[in-house]
């Protein structure tokens, strides 16, 4: 089996297992939020499952995948706080309609713990072929849909973006789709620009393209300039933010 990189994403192909299928990985992690004494942002330890989950489930899926099987590695005693945990897992496991995928994971039974800490890891699966990692060209548009938004900003009760992901994973022309982190927009286009060895132009706009944008609150979208307005016109809170050169 041969193992390779994109972005965030290590992507397992089983060739040599005479498949065409691959293995697309993604894992997150969260520290520190919760409501234990060691804790720096107060919040449900429910949220912190919730929003840990969706950062990996959200690159997995952006990159075409189909997850098939979570684990989270809770840092915590089972109860109350991991058990509040997998309830946030399994809350955002109905945002995303995958309450059948397999969930598996450990917690801390030998400790006491003073800090609430969790790990995620998302396994899914694909054709290579069908992987969403298309060639950017000269004059492709970069779309950002939602806003970079961290700690007390981000609104708890959200939904994701996954009937977004699904409609854009519909569209040919749209070559990439980012889920944007802590390293900011500005960081997701550059590192999109280098893996096609070409170079880009963000636009003047009012957002702020260097802020962290937390729980994957935002996506970037790379896909031709013919389709652009199609995508602005099925994707609510979206704008073109800049190009590729």
């Amino acid at each position: 089996m041969r193992a390779r990189t994109r972005r965030d994403l290590t992507i397992v192909s089983l060739e040599s297992l005479g498949s065409q299928d691959c293995m697309v990985i993604a894992c997150d992690s969260c520290g520190a939020i919760g409501i234990k004494e060691g804790d720096v942002f107060t919040l449900s330890p429910r949220y912190a499952g919730k929003f840990t989950v969706r950062v990996a489930l959200t690159e997995v899926l952006c990159s075409g995948a189909l997850p098939v099987t979570i684990t989270n590695g809770v840092a915590c005693e089972m109860h109350p706080t991991g058990a509040e945990i997998i309830t946030g897992i399994q809350d955002e496991l109905n945002n995303a309609g995958m309450t059948d995928i397999v969930l598996t994971g450990s917690t801390e039974e030998n400790f006491s713990t003073s800090m609430t800490a969790l790990a995620i890891t998302v396994i899914g699966t694909a054709k290579e072929r069908d992987l969403k990692f298309g060639q950017a060209a000269k004059g492709d548009k970069l779309i950002l849909i939602g806003t970079p938004r961290v700690g007390a900003e981000v609104d708890l009760e959200s939904m994701g973006f996954y009937p977004e992901i699904h409609r854009l994973l519909s569209m040919p022309l749209v070559k990439e789709i980012v889920p944007v982190g802590s390293k900011g927009v500005a960081y997701e286009a550059e590192t999109l620009a280098n893996l096609n060895h070409m170079s880009y132009t963000l636009y003047e706009t009012m957002i702020d393209y260097y802020k962290s944008a937390g729980p994957a609150t935002c996506l970037l979208v790379l896909c031709a300039d013919a389709i652009a307005n199609q995508v602005l016109s099925c994707c609510q809170s979206s704008v073109i933010i800049g190009e590729i050169e």
